[in-house]
């Protein structure tokens, strides 16, 4: 052994290490132990400083100094930076995501290095990773809790999404499983299973239940149980979609979930629909509610993550705010029950046809939303699938006046809330958003000039 190093060793035996506290510089300490209260610190100042603080949970603290002349720039990505070790990273990143925590809380994912990992930036650009060991726990609790509250055997899970699982059961067909963040409400989600009941009494091509009772709580947390829409292999699905009727069918489909009565005294086979009556539409991620509220959120969002905008980025930040806070909601528009997310990407290509998933968030809202995000959709990669769409859905329903002159202004939304979470969760800049919205602009100008042609005949 090294004769330097065999010392250090006999040392270290009684000198153990008790505890590490980075230290991360701020620029306005009441607001950094503000933030770091909203992450379940316990927070407090060194004495009658205003220069020092300390922020500690569980057996992990942080010390916040008071360093005015930093901040995020162009010349570094991050100010301070430490890896905290827990142990359920998909548990933190759901409490640390929340509305109103602020700074940016970025997904959990698996690492080549055997941890299950996600990151939060703080309104100072200090970044926190964190990490826990693989695989996942999430879904060892959440296959425990449907043996346990069903009565049933899993053979395998699956995760699909963030969130989402394939219930592989012993016996009986497949599940799927939506554990939904703490964030959303119990009787949210109780909403969407009775919406499904609902679609399933209109004998609309929807998931189903998959028990009597599906909606349970685990930690705090809802989950949906529904029936698995096994879909054909993937190489098949392009013809699969086809056979069914392929966008046209997709369209009419649409068209005929907007004709649905959602009026609180109708109903069908004795099901309740005072579900399909709650204001829906709006991309649950964000909200619950009408899509005012889904732009209202992406607003909130964006502010604030404001502290964290490079000076480089600002005036493209400043404009991507003002054009979220001006897009148009389809307020006082036409209303009928609405999908907050109708399109491709939510539909399962079964041997039996088109099955629409993913109804969390689903209400009555203005039909214009979600007609206009799947227009724009089959519109971006190529401009002559809208008018497949349209055909179907003028089967059904005929646009007003109203709707038509607002069509290109509502199209745009979605894109741009889409665009602006991108930028709030670090994975592109408001330069690049901003190019793309220029881009987004022309492209629903476009199809609103083709629906009318289309409709109207001018």
């Amino acid at each position: 052994m090294d004769d330097d190093v065999a010392p250090r060793n006999r040392l270290n035996r009684f000198n153990r290490f008790s505890s590490f506290s980075p230290v991360f510089p701020v620029r306005d300490l009441r607001r950094a132990l503000a933030h770091y209260a909203s992450l379940g610190f316990e927070v407090k100042p060194y004495a009658d400083e205003d220069g020092y603080g300390f922020a500690g949970r569980d057996e992990v603290s942080l010390h916040l100094s008071l360093d005015e002349g930093h901040g995020p720039g162009a010349d570094h990505q991050h100010v301070g930076t430490a890896y905290l070790y827990v142990e359920d990273a998909d548990a933190l990143y759901d409490e640390w995501a929340r509305p109103g925590v602020g700074g940016l809380t970025r997904r959990v994912g698996d690492t080549p290095y055997q941890l299950r990992e996600g990151s939060h930036v703080d309104l100072d650009g200090n970044l926190i990773r964190f990490g826990s060991p693989m695989p996942g726990r999430p879904g060892e609790r959440l296959r425990a809790h449907l043996e346990t509250w069903y009565e049933i055997t899993v053979a395998a899970m699956t995760e699909l999404d963030l969130g989402v699982w394939r219930v592989r059961r012993a016996e009986g067909p497949d599940w799927a499983a939506r554990w939904f963040p703490a964030r959303r409400p119990a009787e949210a989600v109780a909403g969407d299973a009775a919406i499904l009941r609902y679609l399933a009494a209109h004998e609309f091509p929807a998931e189903r239940c998959a028990a009597d009772e599906p909606v349970s709580v685990l930690d705090g947390r809802s989950v949906l149980v529904t029936e698995w829409a096994d879909p054909v292999p993937r190489q098949q699905r392009r013809d699969a979609i086809r056979a069914a009727g392929g966008l046209s069918h997709l369209g009419a489909l649409l068209g005929r979930l907007h004709t649905l009565d959602t009026t609180p005294a109708a109903g069908a086979g004795g099901i309740s629909d005072a579900a399909a009556a709650r204001p829906g539409g709006a991309w649950h991620h964000l909200a619950d509610g009408l899509p005012s509220a889904e732009i209202a959120a992406a607003s909130r969002m964006l502010a604030e993550a404001a502290p964290l905008i490079p000076d480089a980025e600002r005036s493209a930040f400043d404009a991507l705010r003002a054009e979220v806070a001006a897009l148009d909601a389809a307020e006082g528009l036409p209303e009928a029950l609405i999908h907050p997310d109708f399109v491709l990407a939510n539909v399962v290509a079964t041997p039996g046809g088109m099955v629409l998933v993913d109804w969390a968030g689903t209400g009555r809202g203005p039909r214009l939303w979600s007609l206009a995000f799947l227009l724009y959709a089959e519109a971006a990669k190529e401009p002559r699938r809208a008018g497949a769409v349209l055909l179907g859905y003028r089967e059904h329903v005929t646009l007003e006046a109203a709707e038509l002159d607002r069509l290109g202004a509502v199209a745009r939304s979605r894109p741009l809330i889409l665009r602006a979470w991108s930028v709030c969760t670090g994975q592109t800049t408001p330069t690049q958003a901003m190019t793309a919205t220029s881009q987004t602009k022309d492209l629903t100008e476009m199809i609103a000039t083709r629906v009318r042609a289309a409709l109207t005949g001018r």
